[in-house]
Formats: C-alpha cells, sequence, structure tokens
C-alpha cells in the first residue's frame, strides 16, 4: 500500500459536528468517534462501532443526558491492572515502611495474580473473593507455587488487599471503572476473622518449666542459640517481640536498673520506629533480669552499644521466625504446654503479672505500650481486682443464702 495511503488510514478527520471525528477505513468506509472527557470512544457499550455520523451523534446525545442526570459515565478501556498500579503508586506519598509493604502487596500477590488482565476483569467482586480464599487456604503459595502452603491470617491479608483497593479507587476516579468492588463484597467474602481467643494466663509454673526446657535444648549439641534470656524478658515485661529483637546494649541502664524501648526490629530486615507513639518508654527491670543481662553481654561477641542485645551470629537481630520457632516452640513442646500458645502469650504473662501485684490501669497501659488505657482495660478489665471481685460476689451470694 502506498504511503499516501496509509496517512489516510491512519488521519482523524473533523466533522461539522464539536467532538466527533472519524477515520477511513481501508475499503473507504468510516469509524466514527466521540470525544468525551479527554477520551475517544469508538463504539456503543455493546461494543457496536460507530459507523455513521448518525449513530455517533446518537451516542454523543446518550452521554450527555446520562451526564446530565448525575450518571458516572465509565469508558471501557484496555488498561491493564499492571499500568494502573504503576501509575497509582508512582503517585503515593507514603512512609518508607508503608512503600516497602506496599510494593511487596504488589510484587508478590497482586502483580503475579491480576497484572496482565483489564482492569474491568480484575475489577470483580467473585475475583478477589477467590484470591482472598486461597490466600487463607493456602497463603502465598496459591499465587508462587514454589512457595511453601501456609495458610494467611485476616491481618496479612487485609495488608495484601490495601493496594487493590487503592488501584480500583484510581480506576473509579479515572472513569475507567463505574465502582470499586470492594464496596459490593459481603461480610462472609472478606477475610474471615478468627475466633476470638480466649486470654490463657499461663502460671508461674509453667513459665518455669518453659524456661527450664529452653535451657535444656540450649545445652543441647545441635543449639545454635540460647533463647532463655529472652523468653525470661518477654515474660517479665511484655514488651512485643519485634521490640524485643530492636533492643540494642545502649538501651541498657544496668546502673538505673532500665530497659529503654526505642525502636524495632521489622521482618524485612531493618530497624524501624516503634508500633505507636506510646511504644517509646521506659521500662524497670528487676534486678534477676538486670543480672542476668549483665552476665549475657559479658559473653557476647557483639557488646557494643550499638551492637543488638539479641544477636544472630553475624551480629545482626535475631529474626522473629527463628525465635518463635526455634526459641519459643521448641521450648512450648518440650515443657508439654498447650499447644495453641503464642509467643505472643508471653505479654498477656506479663500484663496478669502486673495486674496481679496491684499496679493500675494507667501504669500497666505505660509498662505495655499501649497507646489508651482503654485498650489495657477492654483486654484485661476481667484482671483487675479479681480477687476482690470473687470475694465480694462470695459475700452476696452468703448473705442471700442466709436470707
Amino acid at each position: 500500500m502506498a504511503t499516501q495511503d496509509l496517512t489516510q488510514l491512519y488521519t482523524r478527520h473533523t466533522t461539522r459536528h464539536r467532538g466527533i471525528t472519524y477515520r477511513k477505513r481501508a475499503d473507504g468506509s468510516r469509524i466514527y468517534s466521540v470525544r468525551w472527557e479527554g477520551t475517544r470512544i469508538s463504539k456503543r457499550p455493546d461494543g457496536t462501532p460507530l459507523t455513521t455520523e448518525k449513530a455517533a451523534l446518537e451516542l454523543q446525545a446518550e452521554l450527555r443526558q446520562r451526564a446530565g442526570k448525575g450518571e458516572r459515565i465509565v469508558v471501557n478501556s484496555k488498561a491493564t491492572f499492571s499500568e494502573l498500579a504503576e501509575s497509582w503508586f508512582a503517585g503515593k506519598r507514603l512512609r518508607p515502611k508503608t512503600t516497602r509493604a506496599y510494593r511487596d502487596a504488589l510484587d508478590l500477590v497482586l502483580l503475579p495474580r491480576f497484572g496482565k488482565l483489564k482492569i474491568a476483569v480484575v475489577n470483580d467482586a467473585d475475583a478477589i473473593e477467590r484470591l482472598i480464599r486461597d490466600l487463607e487456604r493456602e497463603g502465598l503459595h496459591a499465587v508462587d507455587p514454589k512457595r511453601p502452603v501456609r495458610p494467611l491470617g485476616r491481618s496479612s491479608i487485609e495488608n495484601y488487599l490495601l493496594p487493590l483497593q487503592g488501584v480500583l479507587d484510581f480506576a473509579v476516579r479515572r472513569r475507567l471503572i463505574a465502582v470499586n468492588a470492594f464496596s459490593l463484597l459481603g461480610k462472609d467474602a472478606r477475610p474471615q476473622r478468627p475466633e476470638k481467643k480466649l486470654l490463657r494466663i499461663t502460671t508461674g509454673e509453667e513459665i518455669g518449666e518453659l524456661l527450664s526446657a529452653s535451657e535444656r535444648i540450649a545445652r543441647q549439641p545441635q543449639s545454635r542459640q540460647d533463647y532463655t534470656l529472652l523468653l525470661k524478658l518477654a515474660a517479665l515485661l511484655g514488651p512485643r517481640l519485634a521490640e524485643v529483637l530492636g533492643l540494642q546494649w545502649g538501651d541498657f541502664d544496668k546502673d538505673g536498673g532500665y530497659l529503654h524501648i526505642r525502636r524495632q526490629w521489622c521482618r524485612h530486615g531493618e530497624y524501624g520506629p516503634t508500633k505507636t507513639k506510646a511504644g517509646v518508654r521506659d521500662i524497670p527491670i528487676p534486678n534477676e533480669l538486670r543480672d542476668g543481662l549483665i552476665a549475657y553481654r559479658l559473653a557476647s561477641k557483639f557488646s557494643q552499644d550499638s551492637d543488638p542485645i539479641f544477636a544472630s551470629r553475624n551480629g545482626t537481630p535475631l529474626s522473629h521466625r527463628n525465635v518463635t520457632r526455634r526459641g519459643f516452640e521448641a521450648a512450648r513442646d518440650l515443657a508439654g504446654l498447650a499447644g495453641e500458645l503464642t509467643f505472643h502469650d508471653l505479654r498477656h504473662v506479663a500484663a496478669s503479672r502486673l495486674i496481679a501485684a496491684g499496679l493500675d490501669p494507667v501504669t500497666v497501659a505505660t509498662i505495655l505500650g499501649h497507646e489508651d488505657v482503654k485498650e489495657t482495660l477492654n483486654r484485661y478489665a476481667h484482671l483487675f481486682n479479681r480477687q476482690e471481685k470473687h470475694e465480694a460476689v462470695r459475700r452476696a451470694l452468703a448473705g442471700g443464702a442466709e436470707a
């Protein structure tokens, strides 16, 4: 075909009607387009091409009428989820931690699952629910078969879904879809909440058995790390695991008898701020724990102020996974404690001991790093003055019986 003919095929011709243009086909016929909010529409919603000027005028009038009624006009788009996701992500201004989390969600889950699909296909409540159920059942294995099958909990799944909601909102604003499909998800379709776990307060005897089991594991020839002091610190003071791993020797005041919580060690392998502003706190420690930390520092190869207190063999903080699997769970199982106990339960152990010692809710909230004392009361209200309440109930019942 001659160059001049090719030029004719790709030339857009105006008409006497504003916003309506056409191109010529090789056979001489025409395809008309209606310009609407920066986009050219050459097909009706049912996919029928606009082959006449009359058809283009009718569509233009229809669009104006719908817009006049306040209806959101959605323009069919060939844009893929990947294209829109990258545009959305590039325009976000986020904290570094959130930026990493969103990037991980896109790279690990959303782009492998939806990247090549058109945005209209991704914006489907059933497709989103299938992703949720897959993650609940198989975890990241559902997206990458090379990964082990490890079901994800509700909070992890919701974190992976946040960028998906953001991209779909972005598509709504650009009028590529009419409504975000997340608004169509029923309660049953969303990530399921686990049954609320009743706080099981482990006894001092059981904590002793846990620590004894940890010591026995540390004495085994194949053991690489002694987690006993770490577990004792968690059970006595109640810091979060990330806060324990974020401790450096400079945070240990052996003379004053304090531990200063200033940061946490994040799962992606960097120090970061505490979970909340209230997480930055000074915790007084008992003499037994202080003496244990002094001895631990003297025996450690990494004992400078900037070194982590609980260091791996290469001087970095221990990993979350190793502490929970090789440290806590191994000792728990060897001690014969309940299999549903988790490392986080040590935080509840510490809280129950503080409350049993007669400390008020504000002090307990400060030591635990709760941002609001209401959080402490909501979680542990049944423990405050428990003995006095039980005695009051006994007296009331006894009085009722005598009457």
